[in-house]
């Protein structure tokens, strides 16, 4: 029999983001010492003695390696609008399949997240009559209307898949799954999804989820800079989970803020606690240079400001001429 006092929490990962799926999970039992919470962690392209360091964290993390085959055919399906997305998101379509019969529900999780409260309230959402419990991705009503246009949406939204709130059954029984890999692997729309997966997801799911507040999937970028520099200090207003997107993340240590310091608090309970941040200096693409640009420029820091907007205009007249 299934314990419903237990809350799922599943995560998919590739040897690249493991040790911020072990933060993430980090935060979550930090933040839930009185609740009774399985981890469930896929993995792909992920070593024996990386596994070993994820399960040091807690007993109840249990691990499931992926098979090439479920991934190999979605090779060809990257788009490359997205840069700091890979093949590792697909696990998430076949995690109900493969956790069915196990238990009834669980929460998909990103691995670019973090926990900041008690979530035993998830226990009170009822999601029998649809498929998932889904978050908005954008608080702009014109944002959210581009997106139903340019997928030809029928639903009122379109959701973020960073947070999910599956019911493993009705998944299951409107064949989910295949529907989003007929659309990704078979549709020519494929080819004009900017997220590949969410896209095709808010395509096949609308009308059959409940939309949630965005508390439980609050993304980071909906935060203007002083709200970023102050957001953890108001317990009124702090979300359960922070959803840091885009590429700029807070691990890398060029992008220094309360959010880094408190990535870094929950790392220091990790098996990663000594492995210093990585630099993002090898990801920059041209846009950025101008948002580091900006940034500088807010500060009054002109040399900077000077030094990264340079590099931004080099660079965008060097690739019109090339």
């Amino acid at each position: 029999m299934m314990n419903n006092n237990i809350i799922n929490i599943a995560y998919c990962t590739d040897s690249n983001y493991l040790e911020h799926v072990g933060v993430s999970i980090t935060s979550i039992i930090l933040n839930n010492m009185h609740n009774n919470i399985h981890f469930h962690v896929f993995l792909y392209d992920v070593t024996l003695e990386e596994q070993q360091k994820l399960q040091k964290i807690s007993s109840s993390i249990s691990i499931y390696s992926i098979p090439p085959n479920e991934l190999t055919k979605y090779i060809d399906n990257l788009n490359n609008k997205v840069k700091h997305i890979n093949r590792s998101m697909y696990i998430r379509l076949c995690v109900p399949r493969l956790l069915h019969g196990n238990i009834d529900k669980f929460i998909y999780l990103d691995a670019d997240t973090l926990c900041f409260s008690d979530i035993s309230e998830i226990n009170n959402i009822n999601i029998d009559s649809v498929v998932c419990a889904v978050t908005p991705d954008s608080l702009n009503n014109d944002n959210m209307l581009k997106n139903k246009n340019r997928l030809k949406l029928t639903s009122k939204y379109y959701f973020n898949s960073g947070f999910l709130y599956i019911n493993i059954n009705n998944w299951i029984n409107f064949d989910t799954e295949e529907k989003v890999n007929q659309i990704l692997l078979s549709s020519p729309q494929s080819k004009e999804l900017i997220y590949p997966d969410q896209d095709a997801l808010n395509i096949v799911l609308q009308n059959q989820v409940l939309l949630i507040e965005n508390k439980w999937n609050y993304l980071f970028t909906w935060m203007n800079d002083d709200q970023r520099d102050n957001f953890f200090y108001d317990k009124t207003t702090l979300p359960y989970i922070i959803h840091f997107t885009g590429a700029r993340k807070i691990w890398y240590q060029e992008h220094k803020g309360l959010a880094q310091e408190i990535y870094c608090f929950y790392k220091h309970f990790t098996p990663w606690a000594t492995t210093p941040l990585a630099s993002y200096k090898s990801k920059m693409r041209i846009h950025d240079y101008r948002i580091y640009a900006n940034n500088y420029l807010k500060k009054r820091n002109l040399i900077n400001w000077f030094k990264y907007y340079s590099i931004y205009l080099i660079n965008k007249l060097s690739s019109k001429f090339n």
